[in-house]
């Protein structure tokens, strides 16, 4: 009987200590593996989002509105404002420019900017310029009514998008909210009327 009480404990005791080491063998593995969160936000970093490419617009427009109303041409005006913000918008007009330093010419990457880019209104920008750039018109007028114009769409949009988000939350309200309150309004009530016939 001491036996099998004496083979049971160092039983327990192996199984103990074996368990022991694979959960530090296991800590240390997971210590020494790649951290996958930082994978996975570089992963819809990389993403097109319509909205935060409209959101992007005024600002960049605006940057580019004053370097050119202060006298700035249109190259030094985009270096301006691509040195100055990030985002979509900014890495497109970088990348115009990349080209334009090995050889390109303005007019033609910002043509063929117009035709690739995702964003609807980095499409209108880039057609602007291009045209500004043909006609030798005025950058300044024109950019400030693609200023006031995008910024009327970015309000648009964001009104659309409260409305959504308002709708959604009147879905708990609706369903969840509502009927609970109902209820402890009917319960006593329904208990007084049930107790008064009994």
């Amino acid at each position: 009987m001491q036996l099998v009480a004496l083979g049971t404990s160092v039983i327990a005791i192996i199984t103990l200590y074996l368990s022991l080491g694979k959960s530090s063998e296991s800590k240390l593995a997971e210590r020494l593996q790649p951290r996958k969160r930082i994978f996975q936000k570089t992963k819809t970093k990389s993403k097109f989002n319509s909205v935060s490419a409209l959101m992007e617009i005024p600002d960049f427009a605006s940057l580019l509105w004053f370097a050119v109303s202060a006298g700035e041409s249109l190259e030094s005006a985009l270096r301006l404002a691509v040195s100055r913000s990030s985002g979509y918008v900014s890495g497109e007009f970088e990348r115009v420019l990349r080209n334009v330093e090995h050889g390109a010419v303005m007019q033609v990457e910002l043509q063929e900017l117009a035709s690739q880019a995702k964003s609807e209104h980095v499409r209108e920008l880039a057609t602007k310029l291009a045209v500004a750039l043909n006609n030798g018109s005025a950058l300044g007028d024109l950019m400030g009514d693609f200023v006031q114009s995008s910024t009327s769409a970015l309000r648009a949009e964001l009104l659309i998008i409260a409305g959504r988000n308002e709708t959604k939350m009147m879905i708990p309200m609706v369903f969840i909210i509502l009927p609970i309150t109902v209820m402890f309004a009917l319960f006593p009530s329904l208990a007084l009327i049930q107790g008064s016939f009994l």
